[in-house]
């Protein structure tokens, strides 16, 4: 019998989404670089990224996702970033880069996106793919091309995948927990 485990979502601002990677998108602490013929340009900011090899940007249509999750996965060699594409609104869920197998799934965080963020994920960061809240949200991917290549190993579950940059786990398989938000 599989647990649900609930996940409060939180405002993903730059603050929040620190312990993980870059927020990437306005916020009220980006300063007023120039401005002409009425507009304005914030930043720049600096975004830490990691590759070591070539980034794919992929575009992603996504259908509106059910509050139930129970796939994690890491990418060990980049940073992987999710940034909205047509400014829908997204929750993603994050857990810290832990040193075992498996996530910490009792500190995971949900984060809400809206007004066309995204983030940059540091290496090794857990995630879900982002769960979008309305039908039609575009989403635009960056992310190497080995995460492409996901079984190297027979998985032990279903769901699981392992590759030169990719691990995933099922948690409802692996511990019987899904996350709800």
């Amino acid at each position: 019998m599989a647990l649900e485990q609930n996940v409060l979502i939180e405002a993903a601002t730059p603050l929040s989404i620190a312990p993980f990677g870059e927020f990437i998108g306005a916020h009220a602490d980006m300063p007023l670089f120039a401005e002409w013929e009425g507009a304005r340009v914030y930043g720049p900011t600096p975004i830490m990224v990691e590759s070591g090899g070539e980034i794919l940007h992929a575009c992603v249509a996504a259908a509106s996702f059910p509050a139930r999750v129970s796939l994690l996965e890491r990418h060990f060699h980049h940073t992987q970033t999710y940034l909205s594409a047509n400014g829908k609104p997204f929750v993603m869920v994050l857990g810290e880069a832990t040193k075992d197998g498996l996530p910490d799934t009792a500190a995971l965080r949900a984060f809400l996106f809206t007004d066309g963020a995204g983030v940059a994920m540091r290496a090794g960061v857990w995630h879900e793919f982002p769960l979008a809240l309305e039908d039609d949200t575009r989403f635009t991917v960056l992310l190497r091309a080995e995460s492409h290549v996901n079984h190297l190993e027979a998985p032990k579950q279903p769901w699981d995948a392992r590759g030169p940059d990719l691990e995933r786990f099922d948690m409802a398989a692996r511990r019987g927990i899904w996350l709800t938000f």
